[in-house]
Parts: C-alpha cells; sequence; structure tokens
C-alpha cells in the first residue's frame, strides 16, 4: 500500500486533490505544497509522527512499529483536506496549512 501512495503522489496526487485555491489561499502556494509532495514521493520519503511532531522517513526504514506513527502523520493531512473540502462548501476561508505539507 504505501509503495501505491508513493507513484501516486509522485504522479501529483495531491496537488490534484487541492484542487482550487480557497479565500486565504493562492495557487502559488498550492502549487508548492504538492510539488514538495511530489519530490518527497520521488525521494521515497513519507510522513511519521514522532515527539518532534511530524517528520519524513524513507519507505525502505520503516518498520512495522513505525505503522501508528505512519497512520496518525496520515490522519493530519486528511483532516486538513476533509477541512478544505468543508470550507469550499461553505465558503469561507482556508484552514491552516499543517506544518508537515510546508516546505
Amino acid at each position: 500500500m504505501e509503495r501505491t501512495q508513493l507513484r501516486e503522489r509522485r504522479a501529483g496526487k495531491l496537488r490534484r486533490a487541492l484542487g482550487v485555491a480557497l479565500p486565504g489561499e493562492s495557487v502559488e502556494e498550492l502549487d508548492a505544497i504538492g510539488e514538495q509532495d511530489r519530490l518527497r514521493a520521488e525521494r521515497g520519503l513519507v510522513a511519521v509522527v514522532g515527539r518532534g511532531g511530524i517528520s519524513f522517513v524513507h519507505l525502505d526504514d520503516l518498520s512495522s512499529l513505525d505503522m501508528r506513527s505512519r497512520t496518525a502523520a496520515e490522519r493530519v493531512q486528511v483532516g486538513w483536506l476533509r477541512e478544505r473540502v468543508e470550507c469550499r462548501r461553505r465558503g469561507t476561508s482556508a484552514p491552516p496549512i499543517p506544518g508537515c505539507l510546508l516546505g
């Protein structure tokens, strides 16, 4: 599953999921987030939650013990994307971008 997600990320899935800019965002900002995610995927990096927040680890360095941390990091991104969808539906300003998505 992780390798499939890396392939999708390399193909720009996050940028497509972001869609159009919401109030308080710019297209350039969304493009940068999408490009940063694509580049991390090219390097084989996946997000994990650690003591200091979210960091990135090469897929081959993950162990079965890291899967909870991996899932927690994914929940942060999915939660933010859902919040953006809700903001778009309501016509309100964009939610703050999680630090793990910023360059």
